[in-house]
């Protein structure tokens, strides 16, 4: 296994993951800043996540027709450098949406596309999938932190500086990333890819419980602010569940593979009613420094899930197409849905609003057993 390959992959992930995080963490802050209330922020997070709905497969349909991820990479992430750096020139809420949509469609390439290149290589014995993984988690965990202070110090009209650089940090690091094999596989068309169980298992079950982290992506800074807490404690609050995600990433290998997709899932979804619901009824710092662990469940148990699955069931030849599927409707166009249906209601329930997150990310409990049948089924890489 190649030490090189696992971290020139690991330092791309690392930096669009630290604009991610940043962008996640505080560019709601920014808005209010800039004198949007909860329901244009909403609208806004929510449209430029949606529009990934249609963006994210044309760009896994385009790189599996050229067989190269490199260059779709690095469009994209010069791409998304471009419009956040120009989110300050935007003074009125139709040209901040129009750039808000541009970065969206940029950005949405990047986990996808990576994922699909990790997966190939890991399948090819060049790298571990969890353990490079971990480095966009790191990286994501420290730009959280590393944030909080300076928006303390700088103010939050530095946030749009500091997610452009992330991104251009990614575009630069592109061409060092190496390249699998290329897989030659005749067209397959969407619906094609849309007929495996394990697909369609895969999508629902992360639509669910990684929809339900909506609320938490858009609102809990705004809210935890309101309440009283700091920034800097707002970034380590995020940043901190992140640390149990990493130990999950680089060192829990044989009791993810030991659980199985099924459980993996099935513990996400139970860790979501406790965590939303938590978060719902309380603010109390305490609370929350231990409600906040759960993210390793919430989050990365659930992707472990879904890379497992889709490693294991979809055709190489159609891996980015798949997880471009995934991505678009498992994680953009819910959370995009949701993201706008909290803003319209935070201001008048406040942090109620995490008691449907609850419950829409337990549900993902009745999907535990079918993917654990489908996952046990063996080869279903037909379409």
């Amino acid at each position: 296994m190649s030490q090189s390959a696992g971290l020139r992959v690991g330092l791309f992930t690392g930096a669009f993951f630290a604009a991610g995080a940043v962008s996640t963490a505080f560019l709601p802050l920014w808005m209010a800043g800039r004198h949007f209330d909860p329901a244009q922020i909403g609208a806004l997070l929510g449209i430029a996540s949606m529009v990934r709905l249609l963006a994210v497969p044309a760009w896994g349909a385009a790189t599996d027709w050229v067989g190269r991820a490199r260059p779709m990479l690095l469009v994209a992430a010069m791409a998304a450098a471009g419009a956040v750096a120009c989110f300050p020139l935007a003074h009125d809420i139709g040209a901040l949406l129009l750039l808000a949509t541009l970065q969206g469609i940029a950005a949405s390439a990047l986990t996808p596309l990576t994922d699909t290149l990790t997966l190939a290589l890991a399948a090819a014995g060049k790298l571990s999938y969890a353990r490079t993984r971990a480095w966009g988690s790191a990286a994501y965990m420290l730009a959280t932190a590393a944030a909080g202070p300076v928006l303390g110090w700088a103010g939050s009209w530095v946030v749009p500086g500091l997610v452009a650089t992330g991104y251009a940090a990614a575009a630069l690091l592109v061409p060092a990333l190496p390249e699998p094999v290329r897989v030659s596989r005749p067209p397959l068309r969407l619906g094609g890819l849309l007929r495996l169980p394990a697909l369609r298992l895969t999508i629902l079950a992360s639509a669910l419980i990684q929809g339900s982290h909506a609320a938490y992506y858009g609102f809990a800074a705004i809210h935890w602010r309101a309440a009283g807490l700091g920034d800097t404690v707002i970034g380590l609050l995020i940043a901190e569940g992140i640390v149990m995600e990493i130990v999950l990433f680089v060192w829990g290998g044989k009791w993810v593979a030991r659980l199985g997709p099924g459980r993996l899932t099935g513990l996400a979804a139970g860790a979501c009613l406790v965590r939303w619901t938590a978060l719902a009824t309380t603010t109390a710092l305490p609370i929350l420094v231990v409600v906040q662990l759960l993210h390793a469940a919430t989050f990365a148990m659930q992707h472990l899930s879904s890379m497992t699955m889709l490693g294991r069931h979809v055709p190489p030849g159609r891996a980015a197409g798949a997880q471009a599927l995934h991505a678009a409707l498992g994680f953009s166009a819910p959370t995009g849905l949701l993201i706008w249906l909290v803003g319209l209601g935070y201001h008048r329930f406040g942090g109620l609003c995490f008691l449907p997150m609850a419950a829409l990310g337990g549900a993902g409990l009745l999907l535990a057993g079918p993917l654990s049948r489908v996952a046990g089924s063996g080869g279903a890489r037909t379409a």
